[in-house]
């Protein structure tokens, strides 16, 4: 008696599709513009936080690390600066040294840390592990920019108008906001090599 078994089917090997190729919805080249203008003072742009999203899931960035840590100097401040204004509680030393401080570990980096991954999630979701204290948040800062190791992230090139790499980011993209439903392929009928 034989038994039939259903057809196996392909799945993208990508747990979080989109993400893979760069933020899915992000404008490569108005978040390259912004962030060559980009400097501490300016006001992050919603293009920019999706920079900073980007590294935050992927480890990963397009932009080169300069910009990048102009960003991200930019949105220590920022949240600093929000946690002071509800809590400040950072002790003796003061505020406005310790965030001196955080800034001046930042920019001793010429590659990115091996923490830019979680210092990126933490500046982008602080409250989700210290609700109230600025001292809290600001240690933990210390700690991510008190490391000695670099990694290279990985600098991706925009991808060319009409490339291969362009059609794949932008199914990629598709896939991830649900826009493309695309059919699974049977592994089990008749392929190309028959």
């Amino acid at each position: 008696r034989q038994t039939s078994t259903p057809p196996v089917r392909a799945r993208s090997p990508l747990p979080h599709a989109g993400t893979e190729f760069g933020h899915a919805g992000m404008d490569h080249k108005l978040a390259q513009e912004q962030l060559q203008s980009f400097d501490r003072n300016k006001p992050i742009t919603p293009q920019l936080t999706k920079v900073l999203e980007e590294l935050a899931q992927t480890g990963r960035s397009r932009f080169d690390w300069t910009q990048m840590k102009a960003l991200i100097g930019a949105q220590i401040i920022q949240v600093c600066n929000e946690y002071n204004a509800t809590q400040p509680d950072v002790g003796s030393e003061g505020f406005d040294a310790v965030l001196a401080r955080l800034l001046a570990l930042l920019d001793e980096f010429s590659e990115a840390p091996f923490t830019a991954q979680r210092l990126c999630e933490l500046l982008l979701h602080p409250r989700k592990i210290y609700s109230t204290s600025t001292r809290k948040l600001m240690n933990a800062l210390e700690k991510l920019l008190t490391v000695s190791s670099t990694m290279p992230v990985m600098v991706m090139a925009p991808a060319k108008e009409g490339s291969y790499q362009e059609a794949t980011e932008n199914e990629l993209a598709k896939l991830a906001s649900g826009e493309q439903g695309g059919e699974p392929m049977d592994l089990e009928g008749p392929g190309i090599y028959t």
